[in-house]
């Protein structure tokens, strides 16, 4: 299929919307000038590891937490005993923190170690704190349009996407993401996360080269943050954007609700639809978002419960609208 988009001269863009995607065009496209973002094979074999990952941010002087190969089950329980539980077991390549394992002693390293037999894996120092985030659109590595955050409520808790979030653009945060994408001239969408300690220092987690879960909470708040790309793909060099959107915050539309009508949580649905907080991380940009958002509830909530969003077709839903 992305070899008849590669030739199709009717196909100006393709614009891949995971690490998995985005390193399977990379790999199978022989010319990638449709490619968005366009990658150096150096740094898309960084970006698919987090220690690689890791080691870049340290060079650009980023905080990053003490972390370690992990060889055999032997190996880890000598390094976790001398960096101290808990530790932070992780996959190298990740999946929304799905091979993230918190270990708070050497029982759970080993059952981590279990969990995670079949994966390339990291043992990381672990860092008391709360979990942020940054992420913004670069064009040519400038930094034009910025959303940072703190993630007050995550799904599952404390390793998942975040549901709840309160915006604050920390100048530390946001002149990290800054180093990383200027180091790579980059030219797209692209996300880091960070741990905030006791202290105030902002701990490099990883980066995301694309957009983020919560990317629509930044139209909620008011930075038009898709017009950027619409500039780009128009051959138009994005203007920066500024937007004083600190200590605004909201639920990420809609992902508390799509949990809740998922498990059937009536009663639970009906306080969060009556939040303010709710609706006001709905962007409002869109005149079919409504419609879109109400069927995709509907499908939650008649939809057998051993179907995920991920099996959402789009001809469920009609047509999707065209850029």
């Amino acid at each position: 299929m992305l070899l008849q988009l590669e030739q199709n001269p009717d196909v100006r863009w393709i614009l891949p919307l995971d690490e998995a995607s985005i390193a399977t065009c990379h790999r199978t496209l022989t010319c990638r000038d449709k490619l968005l973002p366009h990658i150096p094979d150096a740094d898309l074999s960084m970006l698919q590891k987090k220690s690689a990952m890791a080691r870049f941010a340290l060079s650009l002087g980023i905080s990053v937490p003490d972390w370690f190969h992990v060889q055999d089950p032997g190996d880890a329980l000598r390094i976790a005993d001398g960096m101290g539980y808990p530790v932070v077991l992780k996959g190298e390549q990740g999946n929304g923190g799905s091979q993230v394992v918190i270990c708070d002693d050497a029982q759970a390293l080993r059952d981590g170690l279990q969990k995670l037999k079949h994966h390339d894996t990291v043992l990381q120092r672990h860092v008391s704190g709360r979990n942020w985030a940054c992420g913004g659109f670069f064009h040519r590595g400038v930094l034009t349009h910025i959303h940072g955050y703190e993630i007050v409520e995550q799904h599952p808790p404390g390793l998942g996407a975040a549901t709840f979030i309160r915006h604050e653009q920390s100048p530390a945060m946001v002149q990290a993401l800054e180093a990383i994408g200027s180091a790579m001239a980059w030219t797209g969408y692209m996300q880091a996360d960070f741990i905030r300690d006791d202290h105030g220092t902002f701990w490099f987690l990883e980066i995301n080269p694309r957009p983020w879960g919560s990317i629509t909470a930044a139209q909620a708040a008011g930075t038009p943050i898709f017009s950027p790309l619409v500039d780009t793909l128009a051959g138009r060099v994005p203007q920066p954007w500024q937007t004083d959107d600190r200590d605004w915050a909201a639920h990420v539309f809609p992902k508390p609700l799509l949990q809740l009508a998922y498990k059937r949580k009536g009663l639970r649905m009906l306080r969060i639809l009556l939040s303010p907080a709710f609706w006001r991380g709905a962007p409002r940009t869109s005149p079919k978002l409504m419609r879109y958002f109400f069927k995709v509830m509907y499908w939650y909530w008649t939809g057998p419960r051993d179907r995920t969003a991920a099996q959402l077709k789009p001809t469920a839903l009609g047509p999707s609208p065209r850029v």
